[in-house]
């Protein structure tokens, strides 16, 4: 099945003086954004923004499910 491309994208060079962000992430995490932004007729760039821009924070700045997930863990127990 193809997939479409919706135009939504910045125009062309509107995003002069941004910086250039370089991670090494997992293959599947890759192809992952990149089915997201496609389905959402963005670059992958302009999806990484747009899912940063809608994080729920908690006041201390960390998303909603890191807590959750952290919270899940078991405790060590001091020696």
């Amino acid at each position: 099945m193809a997939e479409t491309r919706l135009s939504r994208r910045r125009a062309r060079g509107s995003a002069v003086g941004y910086p250039q962000v370089n991670y090494q992430i997992p293959q599947d995490c890759k192809d992952k954004l990149e089915a997201i932004a496609n389905r959402m007729g963005l670059s992958a760039a302009e999806a990484l923004e747009a899912v940063i821009e809608h994080l729920e924070l908690t006041a201390d700045g960390l998303p909603r499910w890191f807590i959750a997930h952290q919270e899940a863990l078991p405790m060590q127990r001091a020696s």
